[in-house]
């Protein structure tokens, strides 16, 4: 079976540029705070924001 390439390619591009650009911009503000969370501080939050 032929498999277009360029095809695939650009399914594989549309599926990861929002990821990659969000993962830039993360990095980006890491480059220019020094504060660091811990693994509990983040899930914590986060569990806090779901449950209310």
């Amino acid at each position: 079976m032929y498999i277009n390439n360029q095809a695939s390619l650009d399914a594989y591009s549309r599926l990861t540029d929002g990821v990659e650009a969000a993962l830039d911009e993360a990095d980006q503000f890491a480059a220019e705070n020094e504060k660091r969370y811990t693994h509990e501080e983040v899930f914590a939050n986060l569990r806090r924001k779901i449950n209310g």
